[in-house]
Order: structure tokens, then C-alpha cells, then sequence
């Protein structure tokens, strides 16, 4: 209970902190009191001695021993007194509030004589604070007992009945033993007062402390817990509602102010709840009518789509059935008939036997470009070997790059690892770029393919002595149907659908295409594959 209760854990260390103050200073007034009532008997005690020896002094210059035997045992009488005697230098009671003690010789010994007897020439070195000793008597009470030394003095001295020697110091003793039980009677009557004023004060205090810390901490703070519960509940009508002006007051106001806040704005949520869901209906409601719309969009657009496809598989059909009679006829008449032509007519023939086979690979480029394109051109995914790839494509190419007498370069390792691609494809992209390097080059020029791995990629550069791309046209040559104008300048025939299809098949791979290059200093394609593990 201790550990959760902050009240309790206050009222604790504070009445820990009473109970030593009020403990502490009752120990320390106890012993002062103590110690001024014991020093203000011990001054009345020597005081009272005093006294007696001035009353006796004359009695005993004149040697009148009844007379002081008289007054002593009046004295001895008094409330207080316990004990009057006088002793001699040798320790012989010779006059005692009780008649029976004199002649008794007292042990030096004693706890009530051995500090007159402590020195080696007793009561010469002794001062006025050492006159006085506290024991216990026979009966168990304390006992002050008060030594005054009865010296020879010169009216003593000169006296006609004196009969001690001159050099003889000191005569005897007069001891007075007074009773402090009454003084331990008043000290443990004021110890007690001080332990019921100490149990009371330390109670009122406690009491007192207990009610401001409930009234103005314990309170306000359950109030705050039973708040946060009823917040953390949802219930934001709650409020505390404290009138205290102090931190936990002003913090009872804070938390009144911030639930009001919550509730304002828990209610603004609500109506933007509200507002939103009547903005997400008809949102909804506008999407599905859009929705509907486009799913009748999209159904037109595949009849569309499926119009297209078998539109061109009917121009593919008739197209090439068509071109390809045509470019055999052609052909035909330049073979048999050559001769029989003149040169307006071969000049013209030819032409057109070029362009019909320049309209053939447009044909097929294009429709390769669409099969890429579409859901159906997917790919086959397998381990490839790049080496094997590349040697085929330039066996096929031998024809053409031996009649330009242009070299062709394989720096390919034996062991270069496989590719992990599509074997058509890959084969697509490589012949492309290779026939480009053959068409676009000069005699005797030169062709280098290179591979090697790169961090997470594998490069392959196939670089050419070529004409070259001018700088303007390098970004623009993967786009379909563009075609330089270095190469429209060499009247060199193209359908510009080539590298478009060699940047499909490659992205396709995840890779990417880019080229380098100089007009009359030959280009550089650079093809990155990522790895894949086999």
C-alpha cells in the first residue's frame, strides 16, 4: 500500500522527520534540564555549607562544642537534609546531626570520601566545583554530598584555647549530604511532561499534516487518476473541477481544459467522420459509375484490340504473300531477263526489288515489335551460354562482314558465366546490334564484343568503327521508326524499329541499353544484365 500511495509515502517521511526533531530536542532539553537542576543544587549545597560554617564559626573559635553539637542537629533536621557531620584531619566523626555517629571513623575509601582522599595532601588542591559528589546511598538514592573544608585559621590560630599546631593546614571536614530524590522526582516528572507533550504534538502534527496532505493532495490527485480512467474510457464529460489555486489545483483546472479541448475535438472528428463518409459515399458511387464505364471502355477497346490483331495477321498474310511475289518476280526478271534490259529499266527494276525487301523487314520488325510488346510475347527464362550465342550470330554475319572485309572480335572468356535470359531474345538483341555493326561500317573496318561482370550486373560492349551517331541523336535512337541522319546521310536503308526492339527484350531482362559515340569514330552499345542465381 506504502509503495502506491504517494499520500502515505509523504506522511510517512515526514512523521519520520517529527518524530526524530521532536525526539531530538526532547533528548537534548531533558538532559539540559537535568544538568541546570543538578547545577543549581549543587550552588544551594555549597551555598547551605557556607552558611553553616559562618553559623558555627564562633562556636567553634570559643570551643562551645555543645552549642554547635545543637545547632547541627537542627540542621540535620530540615526537610532535605540527610546527613550533617564534622570530621577530624584523621576521619573521626566528632560532631554529627546524629549523636550516635560521633567517635565512628569514616572509610576513606568510600564513594562518598574518596575524592577529598584522591590526592596525596587532600582538600589543598580542591576546588569549589569538586566540593560536591553525587553517589547512592544504603537506601538506593542519589545523595549530594557537599565537603567544606574547616581550615586553620589565624583567629583559630591565635586563639587562647587553641590547641592544634600553627603549621597544621587544614582542621577537619564538615560534609553535608542532601537528599536528590525530590530533584529526581522534578526530573522525571518533566521527563514525563516532555513525553506526553511529545506524543501529543507528534499526533496533532500527524493528525494535522495527514488532513492538509488528504484535503489538498491525496484528494485532487485520486481526482486526476479517476479523471485519466474516465478519459482513457472514452467519457469525456468528466471534469475535476477544482477551486484549489495551488500546482495541483492548477493542474486540476489544466486537465478540465485539455478534456474540453478533447471533447471539442472529438466532436469536430465526428462531424468530419460524418462529412467523410457522405464524400467517400459519393466518391464510391462516382467510382463505380467511372468503374462501369471504363470496364465498357475496355471491353470496346479489347473488341478493338482483337479487331487490330486479326487485322494484322491479314495484313501480315496478304502483306507478305504480296511483297514476296513481288520481290521473286523481280528477282526473276533481273536473273533471266538482265540482258534484254536497258539501264533505265534495271536502275528502276532494282529499286524496286529493294525497296520490296526493305517493306519485308519492316513488316517483320514491326510485328516482332508487337509480339514483344504484347502478353504474348513472354519469355522463356533459362541459362544461357553468351559465348555460344554471339560465335552463331557472327558465323551468320561472316557473308556480309568478309565482303566489307570488316573484323570481328570475340573477347569472351570459355568459362564466362551463363546468363540467365530468354535464348530467342537474347539472340535478337546480339543480332541486331551486330548486324548494325556490319551495315554501318566502312571497308576494312573493324567490330570488338566484350564482356565482363560489373558489382551485380554482367557488361556486354560490342563497339564498332563505324560512321558514328551524331551526339544530338544518341538519346533518341531507341525510339521506333527514328533514324539518324548520319545514316540517312550514307543512304544506308533501315526500318528504325531495330534498337526499339533490342530496348524492349532488354528491360524486359531487367537490364539496360546505352551507347556511346562519335560521328566518322564508330559507336559503343554497352547491354548490363543483372545477375541471377542459376
Amino acid at each position: 500500500m506504502l509503495r502506491k500511495s504517494l499520500a502515505l509515502k509523504i506522511i510517512f517521511v515526514l512523521a519520520t522527520v517529527l518524530v526524530l526533531t521532536i525526539g531530538i530536542f526532547a533528548f537534548i532539553n531533558i538532559n539540559l534540564q537535568r544538568k541546570h537542576l543538578i547545577e543549581g543544587m549543587r550552588r544551594n549545597a555549597i551555598r547551605l555549607s557556607e552558611t553553616i560554617e559562618k553559623s558555627i564559626k564562633y562556636d567553634m573559635l570559643t570551643a562551645r562544642s555543645d552549642y554547635v553539637q545543637r545547632t547541627i542537629e537542627d540542621i540535620g533536621k530540615q526537610e532535605g537534609i540527610e546527613n550533617v557531620r564534622i570530621f577530624d584531619k584523621e576521619g573521626e566523626i566528632i560532631i554529627a546531626d546524629s549523636i550516635e555517629e560521633i567517635g565512628d571513623i569514616i572509610d576513606k575509601k568510600a564513594e562518598a570520601c574518596y575524592i577529598c582522599h584522591s590526592e596525596k595532601e587532600p582538600l589543598k588542591r580542591l576546588s569549589t566545583q569538586e566540593r560536591t559528589r553525587i553517589f547512592k546511598s544504603e537506601g538506593g538514592n542519589r545523595v549530594l554530598g557537599v565537603i567544606n573544608p574547616i581550615y586553620n585559621e589565624p583567629d583559630c590560630a591565635n586563639n587562647a584555647c587553641h590547641f592544634h599546631p600553627r603549621e597544621q593546614n587544614v582542621l577537619g571536614v564538615m560534609d553535608i549530604l542532601i537528599s536528590l530524590a525530590p530533584l529526581d522526582e522534578q526530573i522525571g516528572m518533566g521527563r514525563r511532561q516532555i513525553l506526553i507533550y511529545f506524543i501529543f504534538s507528534f499526533f496533532f502534527i500527524s493528525i494535522s499534516i495527514s488532513l492538509v496532505i488528504y484535503i489538498f493532495v491525496n484528494t485532487p490527485i485520486h481526482k486526476l487518476m479517476e479523471g485519466t480512467q474516465k478519459i482513457a474510457q472514452g467519457d469525456l464529460d468528466y471534469r475535476i473541477g477544482s477551486h484549489h489555486s495551488d500546482e495541483i489545483g492548477e493542474l486540476g483546472k489544466s486537465f478540465d481544459e485539455m478534456t474540453a479541448k478533447l471533447q471539442k475535438s472529438r466532436e469536430e472528428i465526428e462531424q468530419w467522420n460524418v462529412k467523410l463518409k457522405n464524400e467517400i459515399k459519393k466518391a464510391t458511387e462516382k467510382l463505380k459509375q467511372t468503374n462501369d464505364e471504363l470496364n465498357m471502355a475496355n471491353t470496346k477497346l479489347q473488341a478493338l484490340d482483337d479487331m487490330k490483331s486479326d487485322f494484322m495477321r491479314r495484313i501480315e498474310h496478304g502483306s507478305r504473300s504480296h511483297l514476296s511475289v513481288v520481290k521473286s518476280c523481280l528477282s526473276l526478271v533481273l536473273g533471266e531477263h538482265y540482258s534484254q534490259l536497258n539501264d533505265q529499266q534495271k536502275d528502276l527494276i532494282e529499286m524496286a526489288e529493294r525497296r520490296s525487301s526493305t517493306m519485308l523487314e519492316l513488316l517483320d520488325d514491326f510485328l516482332l515489335l508487337s509480339y514483344r510488346k504484347s502478353t504474348l510475347g513472354a519469355y522463356h527464362m533459362e541459362p544461357v551460354q553468351l559465348l555460344e550465342i554471339i560465335t552463331n550470330i557472327v558465323a551468320e554475319l561472316k557473308p556480309e562482314s568478309e565482303k566489307k572485309n570488316v573484323a570481328i572480335d570475340i573477347r569472351i572468356p570459355s568459362d564466362f558465366p551463363q546468363l540467365w535470359a530468354d535464348r530467342e531474345g537474347l539472340n535478337e538483341v546480339f543480332s541486331n546490334l551486330l548486324n548494325n555493326a556490319v551495315k554501318y561500317n566502312g571497308e576494312n573496318g573493324a567490330i570488338k564484343v566484350s564482356a565482363k561482370q560489373k558489382d551485380d550486373f554482367i557488361e556486354i560492349n560490342v563497339a564498332d568503327t563505324g560512321i558514328g551517331i551524331a551526339s544530338e541523336d544518341c538519346p533518341k535512337i531507341f525510339d521506333e521508326f527514328y533514324r539518324s541522319a548520319n545514316a540517312k546521310l550514307y543512304k544506308i536503308e533501315g526500318t528504325g524499329l531495330g534498337l526499339a526492339i533490342v530496348k524492349e527484350i532488354v528491360e524486359a531482362h531487367d537490364g539496360c541499353i546505352s551507347v556511346q559515340s562519335e560521328l566518322g569514330k564508330g559507336c559503343k552499345f554497352t547491354v548490363l544484365f543483372p545477375k541471377r542465381r542459376l
